[in-house]
């Protein structure tokens, strides 16, 4: 992240610590915490932090973010900076991940999309143009996201990791093809009273 930090506690609450000068902390300032603040109560599931801007989960799927918002990273579609927390899609996200200057989130069907900077293909969706609300990069199949610089990753359900970015291009690459097991011999007829050995190989 960009030097401030979000945690989660067992009851569900959001604090926030750190660097807070586009408001990545949520907690309506841009003021530094050198002390964690308390941004929600109760009901966050999962939380993420980019360069300048936060995003977080709750526990009825709806995805919400603050922070830096020049390259439409929050997808609330302005570039309007956010000091407190406002919510992008209201239900049915179950991951997400912050990158440099854009965003990602995984829905229940699998799906994933992306918003904000594009300009070395991050957000995968096929071209560089920024991208101020969410759009669709993947239909379905998705498990987990996580954001880099000016990249962005996938798993598969499959076990599959996918990239996309500087390095791989503007669209989903396959970076590790999924795991596989393959026996030795693959197959083989015998008479009775006669033995095989077989092994396993894992990928």
């Amino acid at each position: 992240s960009g030097d401030h930090t979000l945690f989660i506690k067992n009851d569900g609450s959001l604090w926030a610590s750190g660097n807070n000068q586009s408001g990545q902390l949520g907690d309506g300032t841009t003021s530094t915490r050198n002390i964690p603040v308390r941004i929600e109560y109760d009901g966050v599931v999962a939380a993420a932090a980019g360069y300048r801007h936060s995003l977080y989960v709750k526990s009825n799927g709806s995805l919400w973010a603050m922070g830096n918002n020049g390259n439409g990273q929050l997808g609330d579609g302005t570039s309007s900076q956010r000091l407190s927390p406002v919510p992008i899609v209201g239900s049915g996200v179950t991951g997400v991940a912050g990158g440099s200057d854009h965003s990602l989130f995984v829905k229940s069907d699998g799906s994933l999309w992306a918003m904000g900077y594009n300009a070395n293909g991050q957000l995968g969706n096929g071209n560089t143009t920024q991208q101020p609300t969410p759009v669709k990069v993947v239909d379905g199949g998705v498990q987990a996201v996580a954001g880099g610089y000016e990249t962005s990753w996938y798993v598969a359900q499959d076990g599959a990791l996918w990239r996309m970015g500087s390095g791989a291009g503007n669209a989903p690459s396959a970076y590790f093809g999924p795991p596989s097991v393959t026996t030795h011999p693959g197959s083989r007829t015998l008479e009775a009273g006669n033995g095989l050995v077989f092994s396993m190989e894992a990928t």
